[in-house]
């Protein structure tokens, strides 16, 4: 279950960023701890499958987080290109889970859940493209991502869009 991530969960979450391949990648020279408290998140969500949400468990396998966009030149980018205010985006980041047999189906229920809740606010979700490397690139497209080349990142996935020029439909956000 998706549960609000508490104090009693980061040493637990710095444990599964140690298991990642890709984290010395996307983390570079931060600590664990600084890195996942180092955004002021709106929401800061873990998946623990534990069946009570009582007390922090040793069951946390994945995190997330939606947070405002930070100053930087692909945020306007992408403003720009879909025709949104910056104000008008919501950034979903910090999202890794344990590699384990069902890690996708974990990151799946985390991203999807985490898009639902930016589109209820009526803005754009958008991945943090530097933290893309946690990501399965197969996930992405399929929870209908697409690439946005932008002068200081590319790619920077976000939703309902392939060709930068022109929106396009898309059934994601029929995803239930």
């Amino acid at each position: 279950m998706i549960r609000d991530r508490r104090n009693e969960d980061l040493d637990r979450l710095c444990d599964l960023l140690s298991e990642l391949d890709d984290q010395a990648h996307v983390l570079g020279t931060r600590p664990p701890r600084d890195w996942l408290q180092e955004v002021d998140a709106e929401r800061s969500w873990v998946f623990d499958q534990a069946p009570v949400s009582a007390a922090p468990t040793r069951n946390v396998v994945g995190h997330v987080q939606i947070y405002l966009p930070p100053e930087a030149r692909w945020v306007h980018d992408v403003a720009a290109r879909t025709g949104r205010r910056v104000g008008e985006l919501l950034v979903i980041g910090r999202v890794f889970v344990k590699p384990a047999k069902h890690a996708y189906g974990i990151a799946r229920y985390l991203l999807k859940e985490s898009v639902k809740h930016v589109e209820t606010r009526g803005s754009l979700p958008v991945l943090d493209p530097a933290d893309l490397a946690l990501i399965p690139p197969s996930l992405c497209a399929k929870l209908g991502f697409r690439e946005l080349h932008t002068e200081d990142h590319t790619p920077t996935p976000w939703p309902g869009q392939s060709d930068p020029q022109g929106p396009m439909t898309t059934d994601f956000p029929l995803i239930s």
